[in-house]
């Protein structure tokens, strides 16, 4: 096995140059990431849609710089996702309750009944943004009591089917990863709120068990763990 296997950190699109300059510093050999390596998005399913993506300058860049630290790039996606990373967002945002339903992406959860106005603070606290984008159809002070989850970009407009299930089970919420303007209509046109609260950030809990985990099940291994953050800001 590698020497020194190094966990990544989810990323919204990539794993972040950061990510892998950190791991070729400490000497590791394998970095673990949630997305591909390269751009676009859908390049592990359809590479061929832009054939000339090996050119690309970002994706020169990434591999130039594994190729520099002899480094091997490793993605988990859904395997992280079934493993911890739904479960520890909900551990994240304080559902401490079993799921009503439970789904590897689209979980929900029923809570104390709270307005949506302390369910927009909770995120932003634990998020530690100071500001989330919301749909709020019938305003901020509704009551709350069963939420839909959307982990990652499973709101993005690409994955729309993942709102249905919540829909149907009558969710009062969603709070998602990352969404997009049709995932931000598809809320308010059902009449359902939905707090964004950033892809990378919800997933890092999730992350960081993960890390927890590999060097639990290899201690003769050194495991380091990449804390992501939101590419962009509010101003």
């Amino acid at each position: 096995m590698p020497r020194h296997p190094s966990p990544g950190s989810p990323s919204a699109g990539k794993p972040p140059p950061g990510a892998i300059e950190a791991a070729g510093k400490r000497g590791d050999r394998l970095l673990i990431v949630h997305e591909s390596l390269h751009y676009p998005y859908y390049f592990d399913f359809d590479p061929q849609r832009t054939p000339d993506w090996p050119s690309w300058a970002i994706n020169q860049r990434r591999k130039q710089q594994l190729d520099h630290h002899g480094l091997t790039c490793l993605r988990l996606h859904t395997t992280i996702d079934w493993l911890c990373v739904t479960s520890e967002m909900a551990v994240w945002l304080g559902l401490s309750s079993p799921p009503r339903d439970y789904r590897t992406w689209n979980s929900v959860f029923d809570i104390e009944p709270t307005s949506l106005r302390d369910l927009v603070d909770r995120a932003k606290r634990v998020s530690g943004l100071p500001a989330l984008r919301v749909a709020a159809p019938r305003g901020l002070d509704v009551s709350v009591k069963r939420i839909g989850l959307l982990v990652g970009g499973v709101a993005l407009v690409a994955n729309g089917a993942a709102f249905e299930p919540g829909v149907r089970a009558g969710v009062d919420a969603f709070i998602a990863g990352e969404t997009d303007n049709y995932g931000f209509r598809y809320a308010l046109e059902s009449g359902i709120p939905l707090i964004e609260t950033s892809h990378e950030v919800c997933e890092n809990p999730g992350f960081r068990r993960f890390s927890r985990l590999l060097a639990e099940a290899f201690p003769q291994f050194q495991v380091s763990y990449y804390a992501n953050t939101c590419p962009y800001q509010v101003l």
